[in-house]
Parts: structure tokens; C-alpha cells; sequence
């Protein structure tokens, strides 16, 4: 290779160097302006490790006024599974229950998940954990916190600017793709990030857009239900009643899956064990005995719209009523700046 070849190969490498440079700087200069002037166009900053938890961070950043006395916590059969409108007067009026829930969580990190809500909600008196079978498959391997916890509270609770999140946790891929699918995916009862006043996401799927069961043998791991265990443990440690739901599970999984379900079974007999030893807490086993048929399910575990609207007038009618709000016990709201 002559000195001349090494010189121009040396400027091309520097040139490509340079635009990619440029690139990176243009897209992070564009998502940075769109997080600060459009944030509502910016999906959630990448804060923890999964999306839909990301959007409940921002969910509760946009509503510094919200102030639970009841909680939802769990994963996606709490998160789909609960319409707050005949909870919320149980639980004493508006912004007084929020549904924590989100997608993809095991036992141990809605545990995780729950302890990082009660150090930030002072007023929450009752716990309700929705749980099935998907939420036992692995608490030993996966970490238990999803986010770095410090950072969330910055980002929910403490009002610090959006595009500091946006640049710390940079997703430039992840954040510009989102951008064109945000408006579907909040779209009411169809899209998968729509949260609705209180933090849940129903869902109403077309018949068209139905795959069946979508779930077939799935793994259990008894460190799971050490920390269901673990999870009813903190709650009283708290000072906060749990509410443990066993949900409903599509008849045909049922058939079709004895063994998974047997040990789910099992789960949940030992779980009404621990709290008549303890005499704290209310557990409520659905996974068989329920109202629903196989077209109120969009799949194993997740019942449509149309049917959690009565699942949860029978949970209302487990929950002990709470007084309503009252001056003395609201706490002033947090800021809540323009950044998104």
C-alpha cells in the first residue's frame, strides 16, 4: 500500500467518522426538540428496562394530584384486568384508587415494583394484586428491579426536565420508530400503551386480531411463590391491607394444560392459608370458578373489555369501603413542569 492509498484511506474513515457523528447528533437534536416543544408525540424516556413501564413512570409524572389510598399492583392480568370506575368509590373517591400495574412482570419484580409505589404513595391503605399463571415462570434468574430506582423518582415524582431522562437513557432507534406507532398504540381499548383514567389498559381485540389461547405449557418456579409470599409479607409490614386475585383462566387452558394449572391450584390454596394463619388480607381464587365463557377471553388469561367491567364489580364487593378524602389527609400536589 503506498502513502498516498494510507492518507486517503485514513480521510475516508475520518469522513465516515464525521457523518456518523453528525447523524447521531441530528437524531438525538430532533428527539431532544420533540421531547421538550411535542412531549406528548415522545414515546415514555427509556428509564426502566420494559416500555409499558416506562408509561406508567409518565402516566404518574402528568397527575401530581394522584393520591391512592388503594392500589393495583402486578402485571398484565392487573393491568388489563381492572375498570376503576365501580373501585373508585370503594376506595373513597377520584384520584383516590391508581392501577399500578404493567406488562411482563414476574412475582419478584411486582414485588420490586410495589415497594417502590409505597415509599412514594404515604396514603395507601389497601393493596390489590391480581396474579395467573405467567407471573410464576422465573423469579430466580431475572432481576428483580427494572429501573434504576433513584432516576424513576426523579422522572414520576420529582419533576425533573424530560430531556435529561431522554439523553441519560438514550434510545434513538427505540424513541423515533415509537414516534409514528404512539398514536395507535394509545388508541382506547385497542392499542397497547392506552391507559385510561386510572392507569389501566383494557383491551377489546377484534375477532379478527384473536390468535387463540396465545399461551400454551408454561415454566413455574417455586422461588415465585416465596416471594408472593414475600410480596403479602411487606404489605402488612406496611400497614396495608392485600387483596390477592387469583384470575379468571380461559376454560380451554384449563382442559388443555392439568398439569400448569394443578400447581396453580396449589399456589393459591397455599396463599388462603397464609392469610388465615395471619388474619390479614383477602385472597379470592378465580381461576375456574367464574361467570365468564370462551368469548370473553382474547386469549389464556386475559379477559376483553366488555367482561372485566363485571370482573370488577365482584372485586368491589370485596373491598372493605374507605372513607372519603378529606383536606386534613390530602397531601398539597406535587409540580409538575411543561417538559412532559
Amino acid at each position: 500500500m503506498t502513502q498516498r492509498s494510507a492518507r486517503e484511506i485514513r480521510r475516508f474513515g475520518a469522513g465516515v467518522m464525521a457523518g456518523f457523528g453528525a447523524l447521531v447528533v441530528s437524531v438525538m437534536a430532533i428527539g431532544f426538540g420533540i421531547a421538550h416543544f411535542a412531549p406528548e408525540r415522545m414515546p415514555a424516556p427509556a428509564v426502566s428496562r420494559v416500555v409499558h413501564l416506562d408509561e406508567k413512570l409518565r402516566f404518574i409524572r402528568e397527575r401530581p394530584d394522584l393520591d391512592p389510598v388503594l392500589l393495583a399492583v402486578g402485571s398484565s392480568v392487573t393491568w388489563r384486568q381492572i375498570d376503576g370506575e365501580p373501585i373508585e368509590p370503594v376506595a373513597g373517591g377520584p384520584g383516590r384508587f391508581f392501577n399500578g400495574g404493567t406488562g411482563l412482570l414476574q412475582i419478584h419484580q411486582t414485588r420490586a415494583t410495589m415497594a417502590f409505589y409505597l415509599d412514594h404513595f404515604p396514603n395507601v391503605r389497601s393493596l390489590l394484586v391480581m396474579v395467573s399463571l405467567p407471573d410464576f415462570g422465573d423469579c430466580t434468574t431475572m432481576p428483580a428491579y427494572l429501573f434504576e430506582m433513584e432516576d424513576a423518582s426523579r422522572y414520576a415524582f420529582q419533576d425533573w426536565p424530560a430531556p435529561y431522562f431522554y439523553l441519560r437513557y438514550v434510545s434513538p432507534q427505540r424513541y423515533l420508530r415509537t414516534v409514528l406507532e404512539l398514536p395507535k398504540k394509545r388508541t382506547p381499548y385497542r392499542g397497547e400503551l392506552f391507559h385510561d383514567a386510572y392507569g389501566s389498559s383494557p383491551l377489546q381485540v377484534p375477532e379478527d386480531l384473536q390468535r387463540g389461547l396465545r399461551y400454551g405449557q408454561l415454566p413455574t418456579d417455586d422461588a415465585c411463590v416465596a416471594e408472593l409470599e414475600g410480596l403479602l409479607a411487606d404489605a402488612v409490614a406496611r400497614d396495608v391491607e392485600p387483596m390477592l386475585v387469583f384470575a379468571p383462566v380461559h376454560p380451554d387452558y384449563r382442559v388443555e394444560y392439568p398439569r400448569e394449572m394443578a400447581w396453580l391450584d396449589k399456589v393459591a390454596a397455599y396463599a388462603k392459608g397464609l392469610v388465615e394463619r395471619d388474619g390479614r388480607g383477602i385472597v379470592i381464587d378465580l381461576t375456574d370458578d367464574h361467570p365468564f365463557t370462551d368469548d370473553d377471553f382474547f386469549d389464556a388469561f386475559h379477559l376483553q373489555w366488555s367482561a372485566v367491567r363485571q370482573l370488577a364489580v365482584t372485586i368491589a364487593g370485596a373491598i372493605p369501603t374507605m372513607p372519603p378524602a378529606t383536606p386534613e389527609t390530602t397531601p398539597a400536589p406535587r409540580a409538575i413542569s411543561d417538559a412532559g
